[in-house]
């Protein structure tokens, strides 16, 4: 979350915002890593599987048969 040290396009919250946008209905993990590569806030490998990860514990994403899925509502 967004603090004193991380700003807020930094933070999941916003790094999770980017992914959504992407993501229109349901995209491999590569797929989507390719999609959002360029962009500074997702740069980072580790920070891309963090923001997935984050997004699925707050329900707006699932895996079904090997796919990420955005989930109604998100």
């Amino acid at each position: 979350m967004p603090d004193k040290n991380i700003t807020m396009p930094f933070s999941l919250l916003h790094c999770g915002a980017l992914i959504l946008d992407v993501l229109k209905n349901s995209d491999t993990v590569s797929s989507l890593r390719e999609k959002t590569r360029n962009n500074d806030m997702l740069s980072n490998y580790e920070k891309f599987v963090l923001t997935l990860d984050y997004l699925f514990v707050i329900g707006a994403i699932t895996l079904s048969d090997g796919l990420i899925v955005r989930c109604h509502g998100a």
